[in-house]
């Protein structure tokens, strides 16, 4: 029993020992990092890094999901990765809006002067960033509609001369899509 009592003892000893060491190392670190931004001007980029941690909760989570920030250039300029043209041209619009939400979060001198959006892989650029994972239910994949055979048939035939594969479907769905709005709206 008086073995295990000073066993323990001894490892608690050398876990606060270490403990105690490595944040003093820290606090060092921490102090060096500080006076190397404030010598070399770092301190508005690094503190523009908050933009990635507050994304979603300045632009919504909607948003989040089709545009991700993925740099900044040397003007100042915020450059956000978009999932297609369609939430290109809708964040486009509201471009002013965005800049003066991020930059109402950002500490004075670290301000954005401008947007620049760009298509791109949004969730390629997002696990840069962040270890969070969008459940595919929140990605807002459109349920497939489920038409009958005679129906699939039909539009395979029309599209048949088709030969570019892509395409084909493309023209397969759009036709598909016409013939459900024709028999709901007549």
């Amino acid at each position: 029993m008086f073995a295990l009592s000073f066993w323990a003892s001894k490892i608690a000893n050398n876990y606060t020992a270490k403990t105690l060491k490595y944040d003093k190392m820290t606090s060092k670190l921490t102090g060096i990092v500080k006076d190397l931004a404030l010598r070399y001007g770092w301190g508005a980029r690094l503190s523009r890094g908050m933009i990635w941690e507050d994304w979603e909760e300045i632009v919504g989570p909607q948003v989040s999901i089709h545009a991700w920030p993925e740099r900044f250039t040397d003007r100042d300029i915020l450059v956000v990765v978009v999932s297609d043209s369609v939430w290109m041209q809708q964040l486009c619009f509201q471009r002013q809006l965005f800049i003066d939400g991020l930059n109402a979060r950002l500490p004075s001198g670290a301000d954005i002067k401008d947007i620049r959006f760009v298509l791109g892989n949004v969730a390629e650029v997002r696990s840069r960033w962040t270890s969070r994972k969008i459940p595919k239910k929140d990605l807002l994949e459109k349920e497939k509609v489920q038409f009958p055979k005679h129906e699939l048939d039909a539009a395979n035939d029309m599209m048949e001369p088709v030969r570019d594969q892509e395409l084909r479907q493309a023209m397969t769905n759009l036709y598909l899509k016409y013939s459900e709005r024709k028999k709901s709206n007549p």
